[in-house]
């Protein structure tokens, strides 16, 4: 119960949290972007073919920038860099991806497919970061199953309804209002993470003991009154003294 409640864990939860809602709905709408629409044979409209291709090729640009920025990122990491800015610089991608999407809304599909990149680097290192971060706070405790699957519980509630609440904006409002829904919950991620203190070195620090530590031994108290080898003779030769008399 003391990992749970420890704030570095509820502003890990609500920082994850809010960045999903924030992002889950963004890949959605630059899709439908890309895609455009026209008229379809009854007048109605509807995205255009070239949304399955473009909208594919966003998701592999973006699983290609991820790997980089896994590999820079655990690179920065065993340099001696902090979690902190790391796991900050992919929150921050966020607000300038749905900036630039929002800016190249009419600039053509190249130019939309580009914001792909910023997704690459916001998930890469946040992806890499976060088992960094449930390590230092849960060290000693054996509890690191619990608080990741806690942590990625909040990260999977908030991509759901980032999805639900998005394309309803997107239905009442158009897309532009939705990114710039996403522009403005990409702050609260921000905010709440800047609370959260640095990790990095502290395993160990604290009131919680490593498991590489052995207990120490306490003494017994039959060991204090434990008698030596010399009184059990006395005693024994006594014994027999008496005996013979």
């Amino acid at each position: 119960l003391e990992v749970l409640l420890d704030p570095k864990t509820c502003i890990l939860c609500m920082t994850g949290f809010f960045f999903h809602f924030a992002n889950a709905n963004v890949l959605l709408v630059l899709g439908e972007l890309m895609g455009g629409e026209k008229k379809d044979d009854d007048g109605d409209e509807a995205p255009s073919r070239t949304v399955i291709p473009l909208t594919a090729g966003a998701i592999v640009l973006a699983q290609f920038t991820m790997t980089v920025a896994t590999w820079v990122g655990d690179h920065l990491t065993k340099q001696g860099m902090g979690r902190k800015p790391l796991f900050m610089a992919g929150i921050l991608s966020l607000p300038i991806r749905c900036a630039l999407i929002i800016w190249f809304k009419d600039a053509g599909s190249s130019y939309l497919l580009s914001t792909q990149i910023l997704d690459g680097v916001g998930g890469g290192l946040i992806g890499l970061i976060h088992p960094y971060l449930i390590a230092d706070i849960t060290f000693g405790t054996g509890r690191f199953n619990v608080v990741m699957g806690l942590t990625a519980s909040c990260f999977g509630m908030g991509a759901t309804l980032s999805n639900f609440f998005g394309q309803m904006v997107v239905e009442h409002f158009g897309h532009v209002a939705s990114l710039t829904g996403s522009l403005v919950l990409s702050a609260a991620p921000i905010i709440l993470f800047s609370r959260m203190p640095e990790t990095y070195g502290q395993r160990g620090s604290g009131s919680r003991r490593s498991y590489d530590q052995p207990p120490t031994p306490s003494i017994s108290r039959s060991s204090s009154s434990s008698t030596s080898p010399k009184s059990e003779n006395e005693t024994g030769y006594q014994t027999y003294q008496t005996l013979t008399v």
